[in-house]
C-alpha cells in the first residue's frame, strides 16, 4: 500500500445521499411482532456477494463508492471509474489514467476527483459515462493540487477537497480555498463541509471561509477517518489508531462504545452512517465492524467470514440499506438487511440436515456429525469464540434431531445418540436413524424410523434406551406418524403409504397394508404424509388427501387442497403454533400466513436466497419461536428472522435498456436509454441495412441478482411476452422493414415486477422497397404508362393517318375503279346509247325502209287506182263502173286489214315499251290480236275518239271492245283500265 494511504483517506460521502430517492423495502413488519424499521441481524454471517477484479475487469483498489440516480453503482478504482448495473459491469479511464479517489452522485451526474483532475461523467446517447473536465475552470496558479479526495454537496456548491486546496464549483465557476498549512481529510455532516488543517485544528465551511470548531494536538498525532453527528448533538469522529471521539461544546472526549477498542487494535479507516442510526466501520487489517448507535457490536466481517480481502478502503450504504466495501483487493456486497444469515464453514458448518435449540444451545447436524454452540456465542462479539464444535463420536451423517422428555436424541446414519450437552452417548447400532415420534398411548415409548423399519425406545432410570425392532415389516420409514387407532403410518418415495397395525407389545407388524392409486390416491408418485393437530392428510401431485376410517378410502382434503392451490406437489409441511404453514416442494419453500383480513397470503419472495441451496429430498426447517426459524442447507445453517408486514415484497427494482445495437453488412450504430419509464424513449428510423439489432439491459438488483429475471417482446414482431429468464440481452436478426417497439421488464428476487419500457425505432425498407423507390418506380410506371399512352395513341394516330391514307387509297382506288366503272358504264352506255341509237336507227332505218315501202306500196296503189279511175273516166265497153268501183272499195280495205303492217307496228311498239306486248301475251293468253292493239294504244294513253279511227271501229264499237278486254283481263268495275294497262 502506497504512503498516500497512510497519510490520508476517506470517508463516507455525505449522510445526504441515504435521503435522497430510492426503494423502500416491503419487509416492513415481523410475522409475528410489529417492526417498524429495518434492523441488522447480530445472528450468522450475512449473505456476502465477492466480486474478485477477474470480474470487474479493473484494478484491485477501490477508493470510493456512489450511487446514481438510476440505482447503478459507481466505484473509484485505480483504472478509472467503474459501473455496476447488476449485470454488466463498466471501466470508463479519464484522459490521463490516474486513479479515482473520489466520487459524488448527483442524479445522472458522477462527479470525479483524481490526480491534478477534477470534473464529472455524465451517460451519452450510446449508454456509455462520458467525462468532462473542469480543471480548466480553476485559476492557473492553484491547477498543481495534488490528489481530490472528498467530493460533497453544499449550498455553496460542489466542493472538491484536495491536501492543498478546496474548490468550490458553482456557475460554471470554481473558488478556492487555501489552507492555512495543509489540509488532511474533509467531511460533510449535517449539510456542513468540516475540514482538517494540520495547524489549525478542524475547520468547518462557511460562507464567509474557514470556522475553527476544535484544535486539539489529537488532531497532529493521527488522521481522523470520518465525521459524523449523532442523534443528541454531538459530533462522533473516527481516528486511524486512536479510535472515536465525541465532539461537544469544543470537548473532546473518547467514545465509550464495545466497538471503539477493536477499531484501535485494527487500524480504523473509514466509516459512514447506516439506515436508523447503524454505524458501519472499515479497517486496515480486521475488515468491518458494524454496530448501533451506541456502538455494541451487530456484525464482523472480515477474510474469515467471507470478505475478499481484510482491508478496506471504502464503504456505501446503498438504497436497500445493504453495504457496498471497496477493498483493497476487490468489491464485496453485504446484504445486511436481509432477514436471513448464514451459519457456513466459517463457523465450520456443511450441508445440514437437522437442528433444535436445546438447554442453551444450538444444535446443527451435518453431513460431517453433529455440531453445537452456545446461543451466546451466536452473536458477532469478535471474540473469536463464535463457532461450532463438532461433538465426539458423532462424525459421519445426522439425518434428526429430537428433544422428548427433556433428552436430545440424534438419528445418526450409524445408529442412535443420546446427547448431553457437548457428550454424546450412542444408544442404538441399528443403522439409519431417520426420524422419532412419540407412541400416543404410552408416554415413555418412542418409535423410530429407520433404513430397514421401525425400532422402539423406552425410557429406562429417566433416559431414554433402545428396546427392540419391530418385526415384520422392513421397509425404510423415513417419515412415520402415529393415527388416533394407534396404527402407525409410514410414506415410502418409491412405493406408496403403509399402514402398519402393531401387536399390543409394539414388538411385530400384524398387518401391513400398502396404499396407492386403488384406494383414492393419484396414480404419480411420491406421496408424504403429515399431521395437522389430530388430521391425518397426504401430500400428492393433485392436492392434499385425508383417510377416510370407515371406506378405508382416501379423499381430496378440499380445505387444505384449496390452501396450497397453484403449487407444485409439497413434500414438507410444518405447521407452527401460531397456526402458520412452513413447506417445501420440489424447487423452493415458502410459508402461508394469514393477513390482517384473515385471508391466508402465501410468501416465498424471502426465501429465494435459500431456495438453490436447499438439499433435494432432505429439506429442514426449526421453528425456535416467532423471531428465529432455523434452515437446513447445503451450504450450513441458515438463519431467519421473519419480518413480513402488508407489503409481502421488497420495492421493484426500475429496468433499464443499457444499449441497443443495429448492426449492419460492416458496422455498427449504438444507442442507449437511461431511464426507466413506462412511456417510449426516442424513436429511431434506420436503414434497412441496420435490421438486426441487439439488445443489452439491466435492473440495478443487488440482493441475490441471480433471482432477477426479464420478459421481453419486439411488437410488430412478436405476439407475446417472452418467458421470463436471466438472460440480460436479446438478438433479433433479418427484421423486415416497418415500425417496432421493444417492450421490456423484469423481476426481482423477491418477485416484485418493475414497469415495462419501451424503446422504439422504425426499419426502413431497402432502397427497391422505400418510399423514394416507389415513388421512383410509380413515376416509371406513370412514364410508362404515359407512354403507352402516347405510343398508344401516336399508334392509333398512325393508324388512323395510316387508315385515312388506306382509304383514301382505297377511295381512290374505289373512286379509280368508280371512274373506270363509270368509264365503263359511260363507255357501257354510250354503247348502249350507241345500241340504242343504232337500234332507233335501225328502227327508223326500218320504219324508213318501212314507211318507204309502205310509200312505195301506197303509191303504186294508188297508181294503180288512179290508173283504174282514168280508165273509168275512159270507159271501156263492156266494162262495168260498178264492178271496177267494188273492186276499188275491196283492194282499199285490204290494204287497210293489211296485217303485216301490225304486226311492223307491234315490233315498233314493244321496242318502245319493253316488250310489252310479250308480257301481256304471256300474262293473257287468250287476247285477240285486235285486243292487243287496243292494249297497246290504251298504253299509249290515247282517248277512245283518237283509238276509234285507229281501229277503223266508232266509239260505241270501241267502248264495246273496252268491255270485252276488261273481262278477259278480270277487272272490276272499281279498277280502270287505262292505270292498269299503263302500270303492267
Amino acid at each position: 500500500m502506497s504512503c498516500r494511504f497512510h497519510t490520508g483517506r476517506k470517508r463516507f460521502i455525505a449522510s445526504g445521499l441515504l435521503r435522497k430517492r430510492g426503494y423502500a423495502l416491503a419487509f416492513i413488519l415481523l410475522l409475528f411482532i410489529p417492526v417498524t424499521k429495518a434492523q441488522i441481524k447480530d445472528i450468522g454471517i450475512p449473505f456476502i456477494n465477492n466480486y474478485p477484479k477477474t470480474v470487474y475487469k479493473a484494478s484491485n483498489q477501490n477508493w470510493s463508492i456512489a450511487q446514481g440516480r438510476n440505482g447503478f453503482i459507481y466505484f473509484g478504482n485505480n483504472d478509472g471509474l467503474l459501473e455496476f448495473d447488476g449485470q454488466h459491469w463498466e471501466l470508463y479511464p479519464l484522459p490521463g489514467r490516474t486513479i479515482i479517489r473520489s466520487l459524488l452522485a448527483e442524479g445522472d451526474t458522477i462527479y470525479a476527483g483524481s490526480f491534478e483532475e477534477l470534473g464529472y461523467f455524465t451517460p451519452g446517447n450510446d449508454g456509455r459515462m462520458h467525462f468532462q473536465s473542469l480543471t480548466h475552470l480553476i485559476p492557473e496558479y492553484f491547477r498543481s493540487f495534488d490528489e481530490i479526495w472528498e467530493i460533497h454537496k453544499t449550498n455553496q456548491g460542489i466542493v472538491f477537497q484536495s491536501f492543498r486546496y478546496l474548490f468550490i464549483y458553482r456557475s460554471n465557476q470554481i473558488r478556492v480555498i487555501e489552507p492555512f498549512s495543509s489540509f488532511s481529510q474533509s467531511f460533510l455532516t449535517d449539510g456542513k463541509v468540516y475540514v482538517v488543517d494540520r495547524k489549525k485544528g478542524l475547520l468547518r465551511m462557511d460562507g464567509r471561509g474557514l470556522e475553527t470548531v476544535l484544535d486539539d494536538p489529537l488532531l497532529l498525532r493521527t488522521e481522523v477517518r470520518f465525521l459524523m453527528h449523532t442523534g443528541n448533538g454531538e459530533l462522533l469522529m473516527g481516528t486511524s489508531t486512536e479510535g472515536i471521539f465525541t465532539i461537544k461544546n469544543g470537548k473532546l472526549q473518547s467514545w465509550a462504545a464495545p466497538v471503539n477498542e477493536l477499531l484501535k487494535r485494527y487500524e480504523l479507516f473509514t466509516g459512514i452512517s447506516l439506515h436508523d442510526n447503524y454505524l458501519a466501520f472499515g479497517t486496515v487489517q480486521n475488515g468491518v465492524y458494524i454496530s448501533d448507535g451506541a456502538g455494541r457490536l451487530l456484525q464482523h466481517l472480515n477474510r474469515s467470514k467471507g470478505m475478499q480481502n481484510n482491508t478496506v478502503l471504502s464503504l456505501f450504504g446503498d438504497r436497500h440499506h445493504n453495504l457496498w466495501m471497496g477493498l483493497d483487493n476487490g468489491i464485496d456486497y453485504a446484504e445486511i438487511n436481509s432477514p436471513l444469515s448464514v451459519f457456513d464453514f466459517n463457523y465450520q458448518l456443511e450441508a445440514t440436515y437437522a437442528s433444535v435449540v436445546h438447554n442453551g444451545k444450538l444444535y446443527a447436524g451435518t453431513n460431517q456429525g453433529l455440531f453445537y454452540i452456545n446461543m451466546p456465542d451466536l452473536g458477532n462479539s469478535a471474540s473469536g469464540e463464535e463457532t461450532f464444535r463438532i461433538i465426539p463420536g458423532t462424525e459421519g451423517q445426522v439425518w434428526c434431531l429430537s428433544v422428548f422428555e427433556g433428552q436430545l436424541l440424534c438419528g445418526h446414519n450409524t445408529g442412535c445418540f443420546r446427547i448431553d450437552g457437548s457428550a454424546a452417548e450412542k444408544i442404538s447400532d441399528i443403522p439409519g436413524y431417520w426420524t422419532f415420534i412419540r407412541h400416543g398411548r404410552s408416554g415413555d415409548t418412542l418409535f423410530a424410523g429407520t433404513y430397514n423399519g421401525l425400532s422402539v425406545l423406552t425410557a429406562k432410570n429417566g433416559k431414554w434406551a433402545f428396546s427392540h425392532e419391530v418385526s415384520g415389516f422392513r421397509e425404510s420409514s423415513r417419515t412415520i406418524l402415529q393415527d388416533e387407532d394407534g396404527s402407525v403410518w409410514i410414506s415410502h418415495g418409491y412405493r406408496g403409504v403403509f399402514n402398519i397395525r402393531l401387536s399390543r407389545d409394539l414388538t411385530k407388524a400384524e398387518t401391513v397394508t400398502l396404499y396407492k392409486s386403488s384406494k383414492g390416491l393419484p396414480e404419480t408418485l411420491p406421496y408424504n404424509i403429515h399431521k395437522f393437530g389430530q388430521e391425518f392428510n397426504i401430500s400428492a401431485a393433485d392436492g392434499l388427501y385425508r383417510y377416510d376410517r370407515r371406506t378405508d378410502m382416501f379423499y381430496k382434503n378440499p380445505k387444505y387442497t384449496e390452501l396450497f392451490r397453484g403449487l407444485p406437489y409439497v413434500d414438507r409441511i410444518t405447521a407452527d403454533s401460531a397456526g402458520n404453514f412452513w413447506f417445501f416442494t420440489n424447487t423452493f419453500m415458502g410459508v402461508i400466513r394469514q393477513n390482517e383480513k384473515g385471508d391466508p397470503v402465501t410468501e416465498l419472495a424471502p426465501f429465494f436466497r435459500v431456495n438453490s441451496r436447499l438439499i433435494p429430498s432432505f429439506e429442514h426447517i426449526y421453528i425456535q419461536n416467532e423471531r428465529n426459524v432455523y434452515i437446513g442447507s447445503q451450504e450450513g445453517l441458515i438463519h431467519f428472522t421473519p419480518r413480513f408486514g402488508d407489503n409481502e415484497k421488497r420495492g421493484s427494482d426500475p429496468v433499464f435498456i443499457r444499449s441497443v445495437r443495429f448492426i449492419g453488412n460492416d458496422t455498427t450504430r449504438v444507442y442507449a436509454n437511461d431511464t426507466s419509464s413506462s412511456e417510449t424513449t426516442g424513436h429511431l428510423r434506420l436503414s434497412f441495412r441496420y435490421n438486426s439489432v441487439n439488445f443489452t439491459f439491466a435492473s440495478p438488483s443487488f440482493e441475490f441478482p441471480e433471482g432477477t429475471v426479464y420478459s421481453y417482446r419486439l411488437r410488430g414482431f412478436d405476439q407475446h411476452w417472452s418467458g421470463w429468464s436471466p438472460q440480460s440481452f436479446k438478438e433479433y436478426t433479418n427484421l423486415k422493414e416497418g415500425e417496432y417497439v421493444f417492450e421490456l421488464r423484469a423481476r426481482n428476487a423477491f418477485l416484485s415486477e418493475s414497469e415495462p419500457i419501451t424503446f422504439s425505432f422504425t426499419i426502413k425498407p431497402p432502397l427497391h422497397r422505400s418510399l423514394a423507390a416507389r415513388i421512383f418506380y410509380s413515376l416509371i410506371l406513370a412514364l410508362i404508362f404515359a407512354g403507352n399512352v402516347v405510343f398508344v395513341r401516336r399508334r392509333i394516330e398512325k393508324a388512323r393517318k395510316a387508315e385515312i391514307i388506306r382509304s383514301e387509297r382505297e377511295l381512290e382506288e374505289q373512286a379509280q375503279v368508280f371512274r373506270e366503272q363509270a368509264l365503263i358504264n359511260e363507255r357501257e352506255i354510250i354503247k348502249l346509247k350507241n345500241e340504242a341509237l343504232e337500234n332507233e336507227m335501225k328502227h327508223k332505218t326500218q320504219e324508213l325502209a318501212s314507211t318507204t315501202l309502205n310509200l312505195v306500196h301506197k303509191n303504186r296503189m294508188l297508181t294503180n287506182l288512179k290508173q283504174q279511175l282514168g280508165a273509168m273516166l275512159q270507159p271501156q265497153p263492156g266494162q262495168d263502173q260498178k264492178l271496177v268501183l267494188s273492186q276499188i272499195i275491196r283492194r282499199i280495205n285490204k290494204e287497210i286489214k293489211n296485217e303485216q303492217h301490225l304486226e311492223a307496228f307491234n315490233t315498233y311498239f314493244d321496242d318502245v315499251h319493253r316488250d310489252f306486248i310479250v308480257r301481256l301475251r304471256e300474262a293473257h293468253p287468250g287476247l285477240s290480236p285486235r285486243e292487243l292493239r287496243l292494249c297497246t294504244y290504251l298504253r299509249m294513253n290515247l282517248s277512245s275518239k283518237e283509238i276509234a279511227p285507229l281501229m277503223n271501229i266508232s266509239v260505241r264499237g270501241l267502248e264495246i271492245s273496252r268491255y270485252r278486254l276488261r273481262r278477259k283481263l278480270n277487272l272490276g268495275h272499281e279498277v280502270n283500265l287505262t292505270e292498269f294497262i299503263m302500270s303492267f
